[in-house]
């Protein structure tokens, strides 16, 4: 599911576009996971990944496929956000580096 909300900022349109995978994020799933977040990526200021219901069974694979949009989605008024991101991923994503950002999975859990 896309969930996409449109505000008004001073340079015009502002868009931010969330995706929700749920299950396992693998293989040809990743290939259109990504292909999906690229086109977000052409029309969105910021781009927003809820990961909480999905699993990751190859961060490194997932990280390097999330090159390309972390790219894209790098400079000023835009971004790529992943929430939920576990410590694997979180561990794949600093070691290929870019302008992916993330908000833990255990920042989630109630304390």
């Amino acid at each position: 599911m896309t969930v996409t909300e449109v505000t008004m900022s001073r340079d015009g349109i502002w868009l931010t576009a969330m995706l929700r995978p749920v299950g396992e994020l693998a293989g040809r799933a990743i290939d259109r996971f990504v292909e999906d977040v690229i086109a977000l990526a052409h029309r969105a200021n910021i781009v927003v990944v809820n990961l909480v219901a999905a699993s990751v069974p190859a961060p490194e694979v997932l990280a390097q496929a999330l090159r390309r949009p972390g790219t894209m989605l790098s400079g000023p008024d835009k971004a790529l956000l992943l929430v939920g991101a576990d410590e694997r991923l979180l561990g794949a994503l600093r070691k290929i580096g870019g302008d992916i950002a993330a908000v833990p999975q255990s920042a989630l859990s109630p304390a």
